[in-house]
């Protein structure tokens, strides 16, 4: 009995093991680039590469790249008036949320972006109505990233 048990327990683990194996990490694809700018700092880009809004609230993500043989310092400024979103249809400007102890909730900067790496930066904004579907993103030292497709999760 004792036998039929072990290899029914051995048998369960190589099917695990087997499909775990099996699964292609390949085509685990990075996410796409919707738009693309350079910064104001040499070597230094800004990818967008999510705008989605989901119950109420639209997150965008951007991968900043330094292409650059160095490490360098990227910064968002004063995230309070530096970044945000402009609904250019209705003329109004859509700033970071908060939290309940009044901080903005996105990843944080400075931080240092290493020679030929990349950091992951998001943002959380106000969604704005059903009826827009596309944005203006305004992040500090780079070009304003304009007619965003807004994804609806």
């Amino acid at each position: 009995m004792r036998g039929i048990y072990l290899f029914g327990l051995l048998l369960a683990l190589a099917v695990v093991f087997a499909f775990f194996t099996s699964v292609d990490k390949s085509s685990a694809a990075p996410s796409e680039v919707i738009e693309s700018q350079e910064m104001n700092h040499p070597g230094i880009v800004a990818e967008l590469i999510e705008c989605r809004r989901k119950k109420g609230v639209l997150t965008v993500k951007v991968r900043v790249k330094n292409t650059s043989s160095k490490a360098m310092r990227v910064t968002w400024g004063d995230v309070k008036k530096d970044v945000y979103l402009m609904d250019e249809e209705n003329q109004k400007k859509y700033f970071l949320l908060k939290d309940a102890e009044g901080e903005f909730i996105y990843s944080g900067a400075p931080w240092d972006v290493s020679a030929n790496t990349s950091k992951l930066s998001w943002f959380k904004f106000p969604a704005p109505p059903a009826e827009i579907t596309e944005i203006t993103v305004i992040l500090p030292e780079v070009a304003p990233f304009e007619d965003v497709p807004i994804e609806d999760k």
